[in-house]
C-alpha cells in the first residue's frame, strides 16, 4: 500500500473515531496555498483543526511525534485562511489523531489541543 492510500485510509479511520466520539466533520483536506489540514470538524463550542498520523510498529517516532513544529505552523497559517475565507468568529483548537500498529490490530489516541499557536 502506497503512502497516499495508507494516509487516506487513517484519514478515513480517524473520520469514524470522531464522529463517534461527537465531532462534526466539516471539512475534509483543505488546501490552500499555504498546505492542508485533514479534518476540519465543529465539536463543543470549537472549531477543530485535525492533523491524522499513521504509522506502523516499524516507526521509530510516534505518529503524535511527527507533529513537529515545522508543521504546526504550517497548519496554523492554513487556520487562519480558513478563517479568513469563513469569517467564522468561534474558539479554534488543534487536535491531533494519531493511529499505530498494523492493519488487525489498530490502536486510535486522540491528542485535544495537541499544540498552540
Amino acid at each position: 500500500m502506497n503512502t497516499r492510500t495508507l494516509g487516506k485510509v487513517g484519514e478515513e479511520l480517524a473520520k469514524l473515531f470522531l464522529e463517534k466520539e461527537g465531532y462534526r466533520i466539516l471539512e475534509e483536506n483543505f488546501w490552500c496555498r499555504y498546505g492542508e489540514i485533514d479534518l476540519i470538524a465543529k465539536e463543543a463550542d470549537y472549531v477543530v483543526f485535525i492533523e491524522v498520523k499513521l504509522s506502523n510498529n516499524k516507526s521509530y517516532l510516534t505518529p503524535q511525534e511527527k507533529v513537529d513544529y515545522r508543521k504546526q505552523r504550517q497548519l496554523e497559517k492554513v487556520a487562519r485562511y480558513y478563517f479568513s475565507l469563513q469569517q467564522v468568529d468561534s474558539d479554534f483548537r488543534f487536535d491531533v489523531v494519531a493511529i499505530s500498529g498494523d492493519k488487525k490490530n489498530r490502536e486510535i489516541e486522540l491528542f485535544k489541543n495537541a499544540f498552540y499557536c
